[in-house]
């Protein structure tokens, strides 16, 4: 799908709220030899523009409060509550130790409604706010990127007048962006909507350079529980694993790998125990990393301890090779929308490249 743009006044807070800073946060700097930080650079359409992503986008806590990004949350239902994601990198690894193997599997997950993600956009613009990025989860598995399309319009009608009657005459904007992937991937793209703003792109042409690039960005996925899975497609109508399937993987030890691209997910690697399948994964990222990527960051997240992940020597070495290809990596807690559709210590990574090699 496309990016979608409309003109829209703006009023409300005169200063952005900050998503709340964590233990969980996971950005180090480079000099600890560890994931690094690009500083930020001052632009005018930066400054301008609130840049907006959804729940689901797997980027540090710290990293989206550096940077001023709106998260929009996601509902989440399980039996008899209910509560929101809102990215909180701390609430994520409670549900993951608590609930998510308990529950996860009759989670459901809806997104906010167009008139919700309305007012909850509309808190957070001011008058010095002319244009508005967002970036979503992919329209083929979410409504997030309809609604917001829809709560975009709402806001033109409901506040076109009030612009005008304020005598502000410029023009605003908004951009709502399907990025055809999800958690590390989506992650990948923000951070790119975010270097080219602060290099001084305009709004405009970062949407559509987003818009472009998205077909680049590969997401893999390593699901730890294949028994999480069947019982959670068992649950949702999903017959894709089959209680044969289930039994022979179980049996064989067998993990796969699942590739997400252009709005399509669907395995590609069949590997033998987990932690096989986690080092052939980062392999395949840092074998991308030196061939060259089209974007010059890494993602990942793992709905579990970090530690864990930070111990793998394939990711020591992942990190070794991004510093010597000046390549920015970020690893972060999955976001509990994730977690609950892939399951505990599942592990995730995204890149973007011209063309997807495994070996």
């Amino acid at each position: 799908m496309n990016a979608q743009t409309c003109n829209a006044p703006v009023y409300g807070p005169e200063s952005i709220s900050r998503p709340p800073n964590t233990a969980a946060n996971d950005r180090i700097n480079a000099s600890n030899h560890t994931e690094h930080l690009t500083p930020r650079v001052a632009s005018s359409d930066r400054q301008r523009t609130l840049v907006v992503v959804d729940a689901a986008c797997d980027m540090p806590g710290e990293w989206l409060a550096e940077n001023n990004i709106v998260v929009l949350p996601i509902k989440l239902s399980v039996a008899d509550w209910e509560l929101y994601d809102t990215h909180n990198e701390f609430d994520a690894m409670e549900f993951f130790r608590k609930d998510l193997s308990a529950r996860g599997t009759s989670a459901s997950t809806t997104p906010l409604s167009a008139d919700e993600s309305r007012d909850f956009i509309q808190s957070y613009l001011h008058e010095k706010i002319d244009y508005v990025l967002q970036v979503t989860i992919t329209a083929a598995r979410s409504g997030i990127y309809m609604n917001s399309l829809a709560a975009m319009s709402q806001l033109t009608v409901t506040h076109n007048r009030v612009r005008r009657a304020i005598g502000n005459r410029t023009p605003f904007k908004t951009w709502v962006v399907d990025s055809e992937t999800g958690f590390t991937g989506q992650a990948v793209l923000l951070a790119e909507t975010v270097n080219q703003l602060n290099n001084g792109i305009g709004a405009a042409d970062v949407a559509a350079s987003i818009e472009r690039l998205r077909s680049s960005v590969h997401t893999l996925v390593v699901p730890k529980d294949l028994f999480y899975l069947y019982k959670r497609g068992h649950e949702k109508g999903d017959r894709s694993l089959s209680w044969l399937s289930y039994n022979v993987a179980q049996a064989l030890d067998i993990k796969p790998i699942v590739h997400a691209h252009a709005g399509h997910t669907e395995p590609i690697l069949k590997v033998r125990g987990h932690q096989e399948a986690l080092d052939r994964t980062i392999g395949i990222a840092a074998d991308h990393v030196k061939r060259g990527l089209t974007i010059n960051t890494v993602c990942a997240s793992y709905a579990g301890i970090l530690e864990d992940i930070r111990a793998l020597a394939s990711f020591r070495n992942l990190r070794e090779v991004c510093e010597r290809h000046n390549v920015e990596l970020m690893l972060s807690t999955m976001s509990v929308t994730g977690g609950v559709n892939v399951g505990i210590d599942a592990f995730s990574i995204a890149f973007a490249c011209n063309e997807l090699t495994v070996n």
